[in-house]
């Protein structure tokens, strides 16, 4: 599954607070980005994860924002296994070596770089990329690590008008698009607006 998750160069990222809205990102992901990252910043956050493995079985599901070990658990029980975490900690580098599940870890600094390498995780969240440096951090940090074969997801400070010269970097594997449902389009109920950014994004891949 984490094979299929990678593969789309611009991942929607998600912060859901009920079923109408989990619902309709995860059609607009289907039909435009066949990948969701689905943050875990309220508690409905787990309700939905529920939602799009049962009923999404189909579309890579990645749970964010996974702070502890008990997040985790709660998170495999529910039948997702691709989790992502802002920064990173030994003790959840040191739980994913030993569990069944996919971990991407998040780093910003050589020294994050290297703890993660150390467990051999090389895809790579940079958080958050826009306060640390963007594209810069990308061309002159991660470049010293790609002969190990790490790869970076970067997140943050991205938008449909900077994030083409993300994607056509070696160093980087997809984007997080967390512009494409903001809150506020969402609470507005505004979804022909956020498919507009969709169907904007996956535009863009094609030119890639």
């Amino acid at each position: 599954m984490l094979e299929k998750y990678i593969q789309n160069k611009i991942i929607p990222v998600v912060v859901a607070e009920n079923e109408e809205e989990i619902r309709n990102i995860a059609e607009l992901c289907l039909e435009f980005l066949p990948s969701i990252e689905l943050t875990l910043r309220t508690e409905y956050g787990y309700k939905a994860l529920e939602i799009l493995a049962k009923d999404y079985p189909s579309l890579p599901s990645a749970a964010a924002t996974v702070l502890n070990t008990k997040q985790v658990d709660r998170i495999l029980d529910l039948g997702i296994n691709i989790i992502i975490s802002p920064g990173v900690q030994p003790i959840m580098l040191e739980y994913a070596k030993n569990k069944n599940y996919h971990y991407i870890p998040g780093a910003a600094t050589p020294s994050e770089i290297e703890q993660c390498l150390a467990y051999e995780h090389k895809y790579i969240k940079f958080f958050h990329a826009g306060l640390y440096g963007g594209i810069n951090w990308i061309k002159n940090i991660a470049s010293v690590y790609q002969h190990t074969g790490v790869k970076f997801m970067p997140l943050g400070g991205i938008n449909i008008d900077n994030v083409k010269e993300y994607l056509q970097n070696k160093n980087v594997f997809a984007c997080g698009g967390s512009w494409l449902c903001p809150r506020n389009l969402m609470e507005e109920k505004n979804w022909k607006e956020i498919k507009r950014r969709f169907q904007e994004a996956h535009n863009l891949i094609k030119e890639l």
